[in-house]
């Protein structure tokens, strides 16, 4: 078995940060009815999968992050619309976002190899 790259690891830290600030996001937002936060909790499993795929140094990873991390942006528009309605749900999901966004240049550095 080969070892994981430290950019990996950094890039998972970061990235399972970015689930649970999602995570906690969601819950604050939809306290009054919980179930129409399925979609958004099935989105923080989903990036919580990302971080785990980065802990094993999946190179694919990368492509993936960037492809979600671009949808990502674009749904923030229309949170950052309703920013005065609710503020602490837009700089939660632009803190996110942001996360997501830092991560993505450790896994475009890890050397070919992916080694050390």
């Amino acid at each position: 078995m080969r070892p994981i790259h430290k950019n990996y690891k950094i890039a998972a830290y970061l990235i399972f940060a970015a689930s649970a600030v999602t995570l906690v996001n969601h819950f604050l937002h939809y306290t009054e009815n919980i179930t129409a936060g399925t979609l958004a909790l099935e989105t923080t499993l989903l990036i919580a999968v990302l971080g785990y795929f980065a802990t094993l140094g999946k190179d694919w990873l990368k492509w993936v992050l960037t492809f979600i991390t671009i949808i990502t942006t674009f749904a923030l528009q229309p949170i950052l619309k309703n920013f005065d309605t609710y503020p602490v749900y837009g700089i939660l999901s632009v803190i996110a976002c942001v996360l997501q966004i830092i991560a993505m240049p450790f896994l475009f550095l890890v050397p070919k190899d992916g080694a050390k």
